[in-house]
């Protein structure tokens, strides 16, 4: 199991962010092109938790992983904590057969380019996704520390108005809304 302390940073603008991380000596991590698909349970939905398989090509290697994770979602009023559990699967449609036998369907799929950075000992993710899954670019920190985010949040001149524990899913319903 991984555990995962992270928040989202809403309204960036993706060019400015990464001129930001640059600046300050962040190393990049990597650049990523992903296919998420999103499941559910016929009848309603994970209990603090979402299923997810995602397909990983890096751009730096041309390398590809393919995942299935399940996260178990703890928040609290300035995090998101997800313990995360993941197997590499080696392919997505026998996988989604798996699923469907199980009762458990596609809620929706999206692609996504990532570029990642680490600053500090922190990750940061920069996230664009396709426009029908989510229009507004956004960045993930996930944090090693929980005493790290102001220092962040200040390196990085970040507006703490715009930072959330929300889900791309809990995002989407608010947008749809």
């Amino acid at each position: 199991m991984q555990r995962e302390i992270e928040v989202k940073v809403l309204n960036i603008d993706p060019k400015e962010i990464e001129e930001k991380l640059v600046d300050l000596g962040a190393d990049k991590i990597s650049h990523e092109f992903q296919k998420n698909y999103t499941f559910v349970p016929e009848e309603g939905v994970f209990e603090n938790g979402y299923l997810r398989i995602r397909e990983t090509k890096f751009e730096d290697n041309g390398e590809k992983t393919l995942e299935l994770t399940f996260k178990r979602v703890e928040s609290d009023d300035q995090f998101r904590v997800n313990n995360e559990y993941t197997v590499n699967i080696d392919s997505v449609s026998m996988m989604i057969k798996i699923l469907e036998e199980l009762n458990i369907k596609i809620e929706y799929e999206g692609e996504k380019e990532r570029i990642s950075y680490s600053y500090k000992n922190q990750r940061f993710d920069i996230d664009i996704w396709d426009k029908n899954t989510y229009p507004h670019p956004y960045m993930e920190i996930e944090f090693s520390n929980k005493d790290k985010m102001d220092e962040i949040i200040d390196d990085l001149s970040l507006d703490k108005a715009n930072i959330t524990t929300a889900s791309i899913t809990e995002l989407r319903e608010k947008l749809n809304k």
